[in-house]
């Protein structure tokens, strides 16, 4: 009996160590709730389901989609959408066919700044991380 009693709350602690770094969603900073909900076109904060701070300060927030399918959002403490860091753990796994690279024109970029992220610049070529997409957008300029 004393071994089940020491073995159950074994067990018991393991879990409140294992969901040490979950939090609130509610307890997340204004500007941080705000960018979820909007990015991600749920009704409520109700839809999110898990709230995971990672290392440099990047939030994983898990949402529920219309179709009980998840999504994981990353935000960073500015409130910025950001690309999920390489050491993420994923519990979901989406398998999608390589989509081709998106062309703009420099204007559309120029349009929407907050949306796209340099991430190369060669000479004339730049590419941008679409924020709201995930993928990478090729600015065709027109000189």
């Amino acid at each position: 009996m004393k071994t089940c009693v020491a073995l159950l709350a074994l067990v018991a602690s393991t879990v409140g160590f294992a969901r040490a770094d979950e939090i609130e969603f509610t307890t997340l900073p204004q500007p941080i709730q705000s960018i979820v909900i909007r990015e991600t076109h749920i009704p409520s904060a109700s839809y999110v389901t898990r709230v995971v701070r990672q290392q440099g300060g990047i939030y994983a927030v898990t949402v529920r989609q219309s179709d009980d399918a998840t999504k994981v959002v990353y935000v960073n403490d500015a409130g910025t959408i950001v690309q999920a860091p390489g050491s993420t753990v994923t519990t979901t796994t989406t398998t999608t066919e390589p989509q081709e690279e998106q062309v703009i024109t420099y204007e559309q970029m120029q349009q929407n700044l907050p949306r796209y992220q340099l991430v190369e610049k060669k000479g004339n070529k730049e590419i941008y991380l679409d924020r709201q997409t995930g993928q990478k957008v090729k600015v065709k300029r027109e000189d």
